[in-house]
Formats: structure tokens, sequence, C-alpha cells
């Protein structure tokens, strides 16, 4: 049998050169060209023909070990989202031969209906070939293809028409079915408008139809702050979309964003007639409390009155600050106002402790506040009543009575008049200048007078004030009592103990400066133009009664030893 050879063998063909030296030469071109022509790119795709967003592979390969960044995927980005390429590389022998190669896989989306082109990708020395993509509304087997990610956004408005300065309520409700990173979720807006969020997100888990949703409501308020008609852009939802298959390798992000429908309110202004602070809302209350609950006090006894007002979708900064005028035989301290909220109302409590410094009858002022009713578009006004009080002398405190100053300045006073009849015309200028002085003397032994009874009169108010937690002990020695009142903050307390320690030391030499340093820290706790409490002061107390301490305990100690020899 003859054996025919279709192609010659490569000794035949090494041969025809002649020389050995040109022969190998010869051979290891010929080598080197068939590796070369090995050294092939090739793309792939699972599917031709896809839906818009639908995901399908891209695989490109080629037939050598190369860098895993020699594939340029950029140009893709005009007609479709990929995601970031799975890479492979490696190398096999098979019969002595050894074959290398390098394989990008990437996952793929188009963006948009009609027919696109895969671009071709040069790798090295080698390039793939275009793919054509069709892309269709629909998948090639008739069944619909989602579209639109399973993300469900919407948004209400409790009202469309509002007057300037009302808070309307605007909730979003969200709904996510699809694995997402980077997402926010950004308020309405509009010109003219105040926009806040109010508390936090509500989210819960729910299963529908089989498959797990992540559910988010968030509220805002809405305060227009101009009349007319305002264009109010719905809130809006942005994220990226986490897609891919296992099997491809790879996963695509692909950016999302969705935003509620605008909307168009009608604002109104303020009526020309409404008369007061402009306060439009659909429901306002006012309530108030009187602690204790009684007819009549001592003088230097407190009452507590607390106000309690609520409006219905109110911000906090829109809550009117309330003032009330007081007689001058009362002392008020007003706490710093709390806010709160209460279903959709927003509340801010106000305490007043009132001190009265003179007995007789005593009237504390009612309380109305105007505000527009936006449901019946009318002006209606809220008031909560005073209260008429008979205050009583107080025991043992016959100094802490301020008598009206109709009365004081003539009791002063008084001495003058003899003085004046005394001096006749024609003794001249004299007298005259006499009774100057006298009034002026007279003068101010009365501005003194009242400012050591109101002095008197803030010291014994304060004290009656104090919380239990701060009652005195009997047992305490009252210069350690303000030593540890000084130590814990505690002004009230170290009020009292002064109180104690000053009728047991009454021409004490320290006793002016002390008693100027602890009024100085109860007006920066609690008078009515409080001021900063000052570091250095309270350390400067604080050391002199330390010093008072240590000087007390040398003195019991050196009478001790000077009676110690005298006890058998």
């Amino acid at each position: 049998m003859t054996r025919l050879n279709t192609f010659p063998s490569s000794q035949a063909t090494c041969s025809r050169w002649g020389s050995p030296v040109v022969a190998l030469i010869a051979c290891m071109l010929l080598l080197f060209s068939a590796a070369s022509q090995a050294a092939q790119a090739v793309a792939t795709v699972s599917k031709n023909i896809v839906g818009v967003n639908e995901v399908f592979q891209l695989q490109v390969s080629i037939d050598d070990n190369v860098n895993t960044n020699a594939l340029d995927l950029s140009v893709l980005g005009d007609h479709f989202n990929y995601g970031s390429p799975q890479v492979s590389s490696g190398q096999n022998f098979i019969n002595g031969v050894v074959s290398r190669n390098t394989t990008w896989t990437v996952a793929l989306a188009a963006k948009a209906v009609g027919d696109f082109t895969i671009p071709s990708f040069k790798i090295g020395a080698t390039q793939t070939d275009p793919i054509t993509i069709k892309v269709l509304k629909t998948a090639t087997n008739g069944a619909a293809v989602d579209t639109k990610p399973n993300i469900a956004l919407s948004a209400t408005l409790d009202k469309e028409s509002a007057y300037i300065g009302e808070t309307l309520r605007y909730t979003v409700r969200l709904r996510i079915g699809e694995q997402m990173s980077d997402a926010s979720l950004q308020g309405p807006s509009g010109d003219g408008l105040n926009v806040k969020q109010v508390g936090d997100d509500r989210q819960f888990e729910s299963v529908i139809n089989g498959r797990r949703y992540l559910i988010i409501t968030r509220d805002y308020q809405i305060t227009p702050s101009k009349a007319g008609k305002i264009l109010l852009r719905g809130a809006t939802f942005n994220g990226t979309l986490v897609k891919g298959n296992r099997g491809f390798g790879s996963t695509l992000r692909i950016p999302f964003e969705e935003q509620t429908d605008d909307q168009t309110l009608m604002v109104k202004g303020k009526p020309a007639d409404y008369k007061g602070l402009w306060l439009p809302t659909e429901d306002l209350q006012l309530d108030q409390e009187w602690e204790p609950t009684t007819s009549s006090l001592k003088v230097g006894e407190p009452i507590t009155r607390i106000l309690t007002l609520r409006i219905k979708n109110a911000e906090q900064s829109s809550m009117p600050n309330i003032t009330l005028t007081y007689p001058s035989s009362v002392r008020v301290y007003d706490e710093k106002p709390e806010y709160g909220s209460v279903d959709d109302y927003t509340t801010m409590t106000l305490k007043q402790v009132i001190i009265p410094r003179a007995e007789g009858k005593l009237t504390l002022p009612a309380l109305s506040i105007n505000w527009w009713n936006t449901n019946t578009a009318k002006q209606q006004t809220t008031k909560v009543d005073g209260l008429t009080l008979d205050i009583q002398p107080g025991e043992a405190n016959a100094s802490l009575v301020v008598a009206p100053q109709t009365q004081a300045t003539p009791a002063i006073t008084a001495p003058v008049a003899p003085a004046a009849e005394v001096a006749p015309v024609s003794h001249g200028i004299w007298p005259w200048i006499s009774g100057i002085f006298a009034l002026l003397a007279a003068s101010f032994a009365a501005l003194w007078w009242r400012e050591r009874t109101q002095r008197i009169a803030l010291t014994h108010a304060l004290a009656q004030h104090a919380t239990p937690t701060m009652r005195v002990l009997p047992d305490t020695d009252p210069l350690q009592g303000m030593i540890n009142a000084v130590e814990n903050d505690q002004a009230i307390l170290l009020q009292t103990y002064f109180q104690q320690w000053i009728k047991q030391n009454p021409s004490h030499p320290d006793s002016e400066n002390i008693r100027t340093l602890v009024e100085n820290q109860m007006k920066a706790r609690y008078s009515s133009d409080k001021k900063t409490i000052n570091k250095e002061e309270l350390n400067a107390l604080k050391t002199c009664l330390q010093s008072l301490k240590k000087r007390d305990l040398n003195t019991d100690n050196k009478q001790k030893s000077a009676l110690e020899p005298m006890i058998p």
C-alpha cells in the first residue's frame, strides 16, 4: 500500500534550504509564525436578541497570557450598562503542547430599544469581530420583559391649598424589591417653600405575592413663605441597581432614578383684617395648671403656673413666644420652654414660678392667643383665665412685706415736714438747702430699704422653692452644707445653708463677702436677667468657705487642748 503525504514533512522543507544553519533559521521562523497565528481573540454573547434592561453575557477570550487590563470596555457605555468583568487566565499541557488563554466575562444590559453594535475589541496585535444586538420591548419567547426595576415610589400631600405660613404634611412611601447600593431619597422642593423632614424613617419588611420587599415611609413638613401658585417638585429616589447571574461570573451596576409627580400649590395670603400674631392652623389648644391649686398664699410662698400650647402641623420655629405682664408685687421666674410632638401636634410647655412679695389681693393675668382657623377661614381666640389670690403675711417674715411705694415715701420723708415749718422764709436760702439734703437722705434710705427687702424676699422664696431632693438636713453644719452645695452645684441649697450660717454668725467679718458671692450664684441661675456662671467667683466662694472651715477646726482644737489639762 502506498501512503500519500499531502503536506511535506518539516525535514523535507528544511532540506530545501541546503545549509543546516539556514535550515535551522527557516524552521524557527515557521514555528514563530505558527505561534503568532494561534494567538487569536474571540468575542461571544449569550444572546443577541434581548429586551431592554435584560441582563445577558459577553465573553471575550484570547489564547494567550496577556495583561488583565488589556480589555477596554468603555466603548460599551453609549448603549449598554455593564458590570465589572471577571477575569480568568491559565495554561494547559496536552500531549506536550502548551496552550495559554485569558478570558473576560461581563454582564450587559441594553439601555433602549433598537439595533446596537458591540464594537470590536483590540487586544495586543489581534482584535475581535463586532457583534450586532437587537433590543426589543419583549423577550424572544413573547413574555413581557420587566423593563422597569421592581421599585415603587409614591407621595401624598394632605392638601393642595393652604395659607402663607401654614404647614402641610407630605408623606413619601418607597417599596424596594431589588438589590441596591448607594440609595438615597431627596425630599420635595419648590421656590418659596420651606421643606423639613419630620421624625425618623419608618421601615419594615413585607412579603407580597411570594416576594420580599423593604417598605420605607418618610414625612415632610412644607411651609410656604409667599402667596400665589407654587410648583412643588416631587421627591426623588436614586441609587444603583445590582444585577447579574452567578453563572455569568459578573454583576451589573445600573444607575436608577425616579421622581414622584410634581404638584401645584395654591397659597393664600394673610387676610387684611386679621389682628395679632399670624398663626394659621387647623387646630390650636391652650391649657394651664396651677401648683398648688389654692386661693390664698403667704408672702414668699411660690405658686407654679404651667402653660401648654398645642398647634396642629406646626413647625417648632413658628411657635409663639408667650409673654405675660405680672403685677410689680410679685417676682416671676420663667423656665426654658420645652418642645415636643404628639400625633400631628407640636407642643410647647412653659413653667413660671410666681412669688408674691406683698400682702393683699393679687390678680394674675389671663392669656389669650389669636389664630386663624384654616378649616373655617375665620379668626379665633383661645384663652385661659387668670387667678385671684389672697396673700397673707408670711410667718415671722414681716421684713419680707413690701409696702407700695406710694405709702413708703411719705413714711420715710415725714420728718422733713417739721423742719420746713420751723424755718421762716426770712432766714434766706439755708432752710431750702437743709430741706434738699434731708430729702436726698430720705430717698437714699428708701432705696436702701427697698433693695434690702427685695433681696430678703428673693432669698426666702427661692429657699422655699427648693426641690425635695435638696432638703436641708437638720444635723448638717451650715458651713459644711454650703461647701457641699458648691461642690454639687446646688444653688438653692447653698442659699438655704447660708441663711442658717448668717443667723449663727451675724457679725462675722466675711459675712458680706460670702453674701455677695452667694447672691451672684443665685442671680446667674434664677433671676430674670440670667447671666453666665462665673467660674472664678464660684472658685472664690469655695476657697473662702474652705478657709473658714479650716479656721473653725483650728479654733476647736485650741479650745480642746486648753481644756484637756483640767480634765482629771
